[in-house]
């Protein structure tokens, strides 16, 4: 492209500054004239390629910086993010802390409630549960003396331990008092660390901005490609091989569906084949019972008939037996027709969740193009994207103006169609594996030329081509869903 470009450029210097030559008389002068013109062009040409070379450097080497940018801050949004949960957990925390505190203090207060007459008794005793000289001179018999004493030592034994439980709960109560007091402290730094990482993020994303501005001045000046022919001619080299895999693909389940249905409607008129069979053979026994009964009934008859006495004119007229009817032969089940599966009435899902923060169509050109030639789904870091429809991935990979992309080619209703996912932070799929719609190819993300997390998500008719200032094969993905 950027040889095309400069030849472009030379052709108007050329038509621009060519000279128009007279008749003259001395044709050898003039066909040296004409070398050292071309020699002249040439030379320019050479220039305005290096030039562009140089240009081209620059713009890489901006891009390079950027792209080191996207990765320095992706890991600043993820410890962000990180240090947020972190807070978010602490505070939990705080708060369930606060219902053990609640529930240690009403504890306390019933343990009170249940110690406060025998705290009374032990102050009056000096400190013991037991008054032994009572428990021990007022006891009848040794029976009795016995019975006091293990009555006195179970008593006190249980005012041992509900002291004992009444210290732990204190001690519980100022342990979770303690945590409390550490988990705000630490609720303080957490926060602080928050906002020194915010700072830094903020700071990231503003150096990141700038050379964001320098690098779209200056593909605004030499590009109208987000790629470099190079780049866009592997593009075209893999989207090739992508679509006709996913022809040939689509071509395969085509015909094992349609050696599927064959199959089926083969065992559907063997079976429909062996019921007329099945029902023929019957009716053909009934046939033979019914003729096998009427000889049998006409042979009783004629029987009958020779024992009656010779004088007897009157006849019995034999009553013809009338075989029952065969039962009609069952009519042969015709294959079931598969019912249509439920559809969201379009051909794509949406690749992600999200709020559409960037629809498609015309944009003021602060970003470097004048078409928005996709949508964007803004959202956090690391939500999943799926791909829009079944195909074949053309291309993964990191780095450029999208980032972390992948491109799929796809054969819907007999046409191909191209679906892009820019700016990932991650890719789940790789080139040529065929992936399912719905299935996870990636994580949302902010790399490439993204002043944010987002994913861009394009649809072309046919293959990808890009144009910063129309739809070129691009459409509208919201008709598409």
């Amino acid at each position: 492209m950027k040889k095309t470009f400069a030849s472009l450029i030379v052709s108007a210097l050329v038509l621009s500054s060519a000279p128009h030559f007279a008749a003259a008389d001395d044709l050898s002068e003039q066909k040296a004239k004409n070398e050292q013109q071309q020699q002249d062009n040439a030379k320019k040409q050479k220039n305005l390629e290096s030039s562009v070379n140089q240009e081209g450097q620059k713009i890489s080497k901006t891009q390079q910086e950027v792209n080191r940018l996207d990765e320095a801050l992706n890991e600043k949004i993820f410890a962000v993010e990180t240090k947020d949960r972190q807070i978010k957990a602490t505070e939990r925390e705080i708060v369930q802390l606060g219902k053990e505190i609640e529930k240690y203090k009403a504890k306390l207060k019933r343990q009170e409630k249940l110690l406060g007459d025998r705290l009374r008794v032990m102050q009056e005793n000096d400190g013991n549960s037991i008054k032994w000289e009572e428990v021990i001179f007022g006891a009848k018999n040794v029976g009795d003396l016995v019975s006091r004493v293990m009555a006195g030592k179970s008593i006190s034994k249980q005012d041992d331990k509900m002291i004992t439980d009444y210290q732990n709960t204190q001690k519980q109560l100022a342990d979770a008092q303690q945590e409390v007091k550490d988990k705000k402290a630490q609720l303080v730094v957490e926060k602080q660390e928050l906002k020194r990482q915010q700072a830094e993020l903020e700071s990231q994303l503003k150096e990141r901005n700038k050379r964001l501005k320098e690098l779209r001045k200056k593909k605004a000046k030499f590009e109208t490609q987000l790629m470099d022919a190079k780049e866009v001619q592997q593009i075209l080299i893999a989207q090739e091989k992508a679509i006709a895999a996913e022809k040939a693909a689509r071509e395969r389940e085509a015909r094992i569906e349609k050696e599927r249905q064959a199959q089926a409607a083969r065992e559907a008129k063997a079976r429909a084949e062996a019921e007329a069979a099945q029902a023929a053979a019957q009716k053909e026994a009934e046939q033979q019972a019914a003729k096998e009964a009427a000889a049998q009934q006409a042979a009783q008859e004629k029987a009958s008939q020779a024992a009656k006495p010779s004088g007897s004119t009157k006849q019995s007229t034999p009553k013809a037996s009338t075989p029952a009817p065969a039962p009609a032969a069952p009519t042969p089940s015709a294959p079931a027709t598969p019912k249509p599966s439920p559809s969201s009435g379009g051909l794509f899902i949406h690749p992600t969740v999200g709020a559409v923060t960037q629809g498609y169509g015309s944009a003021g050109g602060e970003n470097g193009y004048t078409f928005h030639n996709g949508i964007d789904f803004g959202g956090p870091v690391g939500t999943p994207i799926v791909a829009a429809a079944t195909g074949t991935v053309i291309t993964a990979s990191g780095g450029g103006p999208y980032g972390n992309h992948i491109m799929i080619a796809h054969q819907l209703n007999g046409k191909t169609y191209t679906t892009l996912y820019a700016h990932m932070s991650a890719l789940n799929a790789h080139a040529g594996q065929r992936v399912s719609q719905g299935e996870q190819i990636g994580l949302r993300g902010s790399t490439g030329n993204s002043t944010g997390p987002h994913l861009h998500f394009e649809i072309h008719v046919g293959g990808y081509s890009y144009s910063a200032t129309g739809p070129a094969s691009s459409v509208n993905p919201m008709t598409m869903f």
